[in-house]
């Protein structure tokens, strides 16, 4: 059920050792072995949720053929279980609340220079909290194109939906981390990397 190669695979669910203001670079893949986004942050630190990354505004935000500065303050939240990854925000300028991508192959390494690579493959299938459409299913279309283009293994299609329905149902009860956790994690990245953007 692996992705194609390049996609690191079988990489551990934990930084052993990171610690707070590590460079982390969150890397996401597609499951037929092509780059996708690329954000970097700094490690902030971990709960029982996962490993927090706080990622300014001013950071870059790329895919081949496409980059932007991001025009808000997130945290990414790489949970130690489960498939998916979250991205949160508080900024009322900014669409999104939550935004929690369901990947696969979700895995932590060293970086030769120093740091942290968080990699995934993402499954294309996204459940959203936006100020403007309240919590939704995004992407169905897409999920089920690519589900049949990359030949996805049926067993991986069946737990993204499955994990898609708890995620829709965990954010829409706010239950944790969905129930204001990520503020806290946004004020210590703030207090602590206010001008840590990558421009």
């Amino acid at each position: 059920m692996s992705a194609a190669a390049p996609v690191p695979a079988n990489l551990p669910r934990d930084p052993a050792g990171a610690v707070p203001g590590d460079l982390v670079v969150v890397r996401a893949w597609k499951y037929n072995g092509t780059p996708h986004w690329v954000v970097p942050g700094r490690y902030l630190g971990a709960d029982a949720h996962g490993h927090w990354i706080y990622q300014p505004a001013g950071s870059l935000v790329s895919r081949p053929g496409h980059g932007h500065w991001a025009d808000t303050d997130a945290v990414c939240l790489v949970p130690r279980a489960g498939q998916w990854l979250g991205t949160f925000y508080d900024d009322p300028a900014e669409d999104f609340r939550v935004y929690l991508d369901l990947s696969t192959q979700i895995g932590w390494r060293e970086l030769s220079r120093g740091g942290w690579e968080a990699n995934s493959v993402d499954m294309d299938l996204d459940v959203i909290d936006s100020r403007s459409r309240g919590i939704f299913l995004d992407d169905e279309d897409e999920f089920a194109e690519h589900a049949a283009l990359m030949d996805y293994p049926r067993e991986l299609v069946e737990s993204i939906g499955d994990e898609a329905r708890a995620l829709l149902s965990s954010l829409s009860e706010s239950r944790a981390p969905y129930d204001g956790t990520a503020t806290g994690w946004l004020v210590r990245g703030r207090t602590a990397f206010s001008d840590a953007s990558s421009r």
